[in-house]
């Protein structure tokens, strides 16, 4: 029997990494940017789904090592399985905001953050 497998996180989300072999990976923002399917993933059995993600913040990487090349990779896109990730924003139409069309009409005061 096959099981329809509840995914995480959808193209255009923004995640946050939960789980990685590099503790440097986890808790990195990441957007989704792309799907790459159903694929294997060293230490996870069977076929995982894994996005292609971009770090959501300048100057922030993801690493990756290559073992069959002893190399270690330093980027700021890559491939993560949607098991290691966590959406940080509600999935697509469930967040829906109505506002008081006179209320948002109002000029707000120059303010700094």
């Amino acid at each position: 029997m096959n099981e329809i497998q509840k995914l995480n996180c959808e193209v255009g989300s923004l995640a946050i990494t939960v789980n990685a072999k590099f503790s440097g990976n986890i808790g990195k923002v990441v957007r989704v940017i792309d799907s790459l399917g159903l694929q294997p993933w060293p230490e996870i059995d069977g076929l995982v789904h894994v996005w292609q993600v971009e770090v959501a913040s300048q100057g922030s990487f993801l690493h990756y090592f290559y073992p069959s090349r002893h190399q270690l990779d330093v980027v700021s896109s890559g491939p993560i399985p949607d098991c290691y990730l966590r959406r940080i924003v509600p999935v697509s139409e469930q967040l829906c905001l109505e506002l008081d069309v006179e209320y948002s009409c109002k000029t707000l005061e120059p303010s700094a953050l």
